[in-house]
């Protein structure tokens, strides 16, 4: 069964377009090649996303979504409706469930998973790690989701899938890399970003390294704005009511998140922040102090600067939300997850092994590092 996912759409905050497939407006004009890439023109607000592979995308998602369903249960596989209920036992005694709404009965293929909690805030940031390749230090995009105030991990996603992709949807490596931004001002590495932005061929194509499968092997190597819109479908199939995210500073995630949940956005009921933190003093335990405001980018994006001592953050509201928010948004659960990630031997072990092999050791790790959260929490008087 193959559900339509909207993936060409306005993705403007504050349009009356936003997140309407293209059939839905007669604002759309498309392709326009204006930019210098095929992009779908919304008149209403002058917009110009880029254009996929809207068949291409759809055969790949679904077949993610169906096989993420069947694996862990929390919704269906076929028509990825999450009103699922306990459906008996199979002969050798694991649980059966069905969907409420196409009865469809399945078998989940993980067992006595824990309910899942709704988080009110998503953090998501992406991670690169190496693997072995047709040659050493190939790389993986990794992206990583939390819930913001329990440090639990809610999806790990990589780039590397096992089902079919059309050639639009694979990335290609360019050879030349986006440079690290070690700029010691927090505020023009913000800039300093924004303008990387623009020098892309197009504002969602990263070039991130090297990422060639060995020879032979199966799967392929998603274009990250690819895998980033399959990341948050998952999020938001198990999570439809979230309102509050907060994204590192990559314009792709932005629009990945603002098209998924677009009902809620369109209905200004959302928030989404970009958020870039300079940590230098993780112990330090006192207000942070509101220094101004900067405009960067493209899109002259109002972001505020706050300091702790030692620390810095830059803070960006994508939808006009609540401003008295910002002093409390932080990373703090993906640093915590990726300061342990890299103490763990096999995970330190990533160049040696494959892009599957990789993706697997990141999910297992994920599952660890949840356990031995909730074993934490219930043992030890819920420290954390």
């Amino acid at each position: 069964m193959l559900t339509l996912f909207t993936i060409n759409t306005c993705k403007s905050f504050g349009c009356r377009n936003l997140g309407l497939p293209i059939t839905a407006s007669a604002d759309y004009n498309w392709p326009d090649y204006r930019l210098g890439y095929p992009a779908l023109h919304c008149r209403a607000c002058g917009s110009y996303p880029p254009l996929f592979d809207e068949q291409q995308f759809n055969e790949w998602l679904s077949a993610h979504l169906s096989a993420y369903a069947s694996e862990n249960g929390h919704f269906c596989p076929e028509c990825y409706c999450n009103k699922i209920i306990c459906y008996g036992h199979n002969p050798r005694g694991t649980q059966r469930i069905q969907c409420r709404v196409c009865k469809k009965v399945w078998t989940p293929k993980q067992q006595n998973q824990r309910k899942i909690v709704p988080p009110e805030r998503i953090e998501t940031v992406p991670l690169i790690v190496p693997f072995q390749g047709r040659s050493a230090e190939q790389k993986l995009y990794v992206l990583l989701s939390f819930d913001a105030a329990s440090g639990n991990i809610l999806h790990i996603s990589t780039n590397f899938t096992q089902h079919y992709i059309g050639e639009t949807l694979r990335y290609r490596w360019r050879g030349n890399i986006e440079p690290d931004l070690h700029h010691s001002n927090i505020v023009t590495r913000v800039d300093m970003r924004e303008t990387q932005f623009l020098r892309r061929s197009q504002f969602d194509e990263i070039q991130y390294g090297s990422a060639v499968l060995k020879r032979n092997t199966r799967g392929a190597i998603l274009r990250p704005v690819i895998a980033a819109h399959g990341h948050f479908r998952v999020l938001s199939l198990l999570f439809p009511d979230v309102k509050r995210h907060v994204i590192s500073h990559e314009c792709f995630l932005r629009g990945a998140v603002i098209t998924v949940w677009a009902d809620l956005f369109r209905q200004r009921q959302g928030e989404l922040w970009f958020l870039e933190e300079e940590i230098n003093d993780s112990d330090i335990n006192i207000p942070w102090n509101f220094q101004g405001t900067t405009q960067h980018g493209w899109w002259q994006g109002q972001w505020q600067l706050w300091v702790q001592k030692k620390n810095r953050k830059m803070v960006c509201s994508l939808t006009g939300g609540d401003s008295n928010n910002a002093e409390t948004l932080s990373l703090t659960a993906s640093r915590h997850f990726i300061q342990w990630l890299y103490q763990q031997t096999i995970f330190t072990h990533s160049a040696q092994l494959s892009a599957g092999r990789v993706t697997q050791i990141l999910h297992s790790l994920a599952h660890d590092y949840n356990e031995k959260r909730v074993i934490k929490e219930t043992g030890c008087g819920r420290q954390k």
